[in-house]
């Protein structure tokens, strides 16, 4: 099941960067809210890809 979340939290966060920055360049400093869900998307992401604590 792990595995499964992990492969679904990637397809998720590539759709979502997708959307995000289709019509905007990746370093504009300015703060949109595409940015931040981005943001949020790639810490979730993350989160997926940590070890279980036990």
């Amino acid at each position: 099941m792990k595995k499964q979340l992990q492969g679904i939290a990637l397809i998720l966060v590539s759709i979502l960067l997708m959307l995000g920055f289709g019509n905007a360049p990746f370093f504009d400093l300015s703060f949109r809210w595409s940015l931040i869900f981005g943001i949020v998307g790639i810490v979730g992401a993350v989160m997926t890809f940590l070890p279980d604590k036990k």
